[in-house]
């Protein structure tokens, strides 16, 4: 292959490289319970947290949950919406040991404020993720799915009356 064309091609694999959206996934570990428990605890622990999932990407077979994307209006009136995507890896987990969960909320927003009344779908931009939000649904996913792992509280001395 000749150096322009090698070029080009080195060109186009790193724009496409680009395109890919890379996430922090956030992971815990469940305790030793069945395939179905571990998902549908998740699945239980999403909707209470108002995720609705979307069927034509789910999977329970496959151990994929994501949900539809959900509203909201960001403080300086952008719209934004914000989605779950949670996996657990089947591979790497068991009954007896417990599966991997990893989730993530990703979060888009509309730049253009020309645009913000109804957005189309490519006038949405990637926003990150929701630190916050990710923090809030691993504690309620670690209550549901691993409660052996959480410290127990330290209990308080007994304290006597006063004569």
């Amino acid at each position: 292959m000749n150096t322009p064309v090698r070029t080009l091609c080195l060109c186009l694999v790193s724009s496409l490289a680009a395109c890919g959206t890379v996430h922090r996934w956030q992971e815990l570990r469940s305790d030793p319970m069945t395939f179905g428990e571990c998902f549908d605890g998740l699945a239980y622990v999403a909707g209470t947290g108002g995720f609705v999932a979307d069927t034509s990407v789910s999977d329970r077979g496959l151990g994929i949950l994501q949900s539809r994307w959900r509203q909201r209006m960001l403080a300086n009136t952008h719209p934004a919406r914000y989605r779950l995507r949670a996996e657990l890896l089947l591979d790497e987990g068991s009954a007896a040991t417990g599966w991997p969960v990893r989730f993530v909320i990703e979060q888009q927003h509309v730049k253009d404020l020309r645009r913000s009344l109804d957005p189309k779908e490519e006038d949405w931009s990637p926003a990150g993720q929701d630190g916050e939000g990710e923090a809030l649904l691993g504690d309620r996913l670690v209550r549901r799915l691993a409660p052996r792992s959480m410290p127990t509280p330290p209990r308080r001395p007994e304290t006597r009356p006063l004569p």
